[in-house]
């Protein structure tokens, strides 16, 4: 069982094409893994630890095993079979995630349709489902290097019928100097305490140029992005970035990056459009904990 485990860990780990989407419904339904041999409390927290670790920059991970957990023990509380709570759990929480995630996309798409010319930095299947269901909007997407995520995007979008036009990265101040867009709009990967976003490598900048160009700076996403069980930003291969071998050349491929809560217009979530002012507090009453009064998490990051 306890390879079958860190074989679901691993895959979850090394995926580096799934969106947070699709590897939080995989992380929850790893926990069906147990039922294959007599599960125990012992290996569902040993599941939730793995989960948690799993991939420090993607929040919505560790809250899918901690809320699974905490349904799940209710669930025994009341007198139900582990194994039949464990199913239980999985359901809940997937059902749960999904409403709120189909939430998200119907809240986006009222609020994007207004706008006539977006930008939007990386591929998020958030932001793309709530944009297919906007009519007449034209899109510029940033290829989003190294992994070029944003390639996929636009294909997908221009595909539909969309006005779509494929820039590269640096090329979004160049944009958005000029006035061709009406909002910047992101997805993120996690939502820190102080309400600023973790979110693809090149965001930071694009936000900037944004607030120097006066064009709003909007992240969709929903509140499973918090990060209250802790984060950290990853950093992958190098050779994703330059493949040969030379003395004294090396390479730096950092992923993620901090976008300052000052930069962001406002959020678009599960449970409506929030100020970055006013989101902290209803992430804390969702998840029942208290935010630091001094510091941030900004500051606290690990880079792995």
């Amino acid at each position: 069982m306890r390879s079958k485990l860190e074989a679901v860990v691993r895959e979850i780990a090394e995926d580096k094409s799934s969106g947070s989407a699709q590897l939080t419904v995989k992380a929850a339904n790893a926990f069906l893994k147990l039922i294959e041999e007599k599960p125990t409390m012992k290996s569902v927290k040993k599941l939730v630890k793995l989960l948690s670790e799993v991939r420090p920059s993607m929040p919505s991970i560790a809250n899918m095993a901690h809320r699974i957990l905490h349904i799940l023990e209710e669930q025994v509380s009341e007198g139900m079979e582990l194994t039949e709570a464990i199913e239980f759990a999985v359901r809940s929480a997937i059902k749960e995630y999904q409403n709120r995630m189909s939430s998200v996309v119907r809240h986006a798409s009222r609020r994007l349709s207004k706008y006539t010319a977006i930008l939007t930095h990386r591929y998020s299947s958030t932001v793309a489902a709530a944009l297919e269901l906007c009519e007449g909007l034209q899109i510029y997407v940033t290829e989003s290097r190294p992994g070029f995520e944003g390639r996929s995007l636009a294909e997908r979008l221009a595909r539909l019928g969309f006005d779509v036009t494929l820039i590269v990265d640096s090329a979004a101040s160049y944009v958005l100097d000029r006035g061709d867009v009406d909002a910047v709009v992101t997805g993120c990967d996690a939502v820190l305490d102080d309400c600023s976003i973790v979110n693809k490598i090149g965001t930071k900048m694009i936000a900037l140029a944004a607030s120097e160009a006066e064009t709003p700076f909007i992240v969709v996403t929903d509140l499973w992005k918090a990060a209250v069980h802790g984060i950290s930003l990853e950093e992958h291969p190098p050779e994703e970035v330059y493949e040969k071998k030379l003395p004294n050349l090396s390479s730096l491929n950092p992923y993620f990056e901090v976008v300052p809560a000052k930069l962001i217009k406002s959020f678009i979530t599960d449970e409506g459009v929030f100020r970055p002012s006013r989101l902290g507090k209803r992430i804390a009453k969702m998840w029942g904990y208290i935010p630091p009064q001094t510091g941030d998490l900004s500051k606290k990051l690990r880079v792995l």
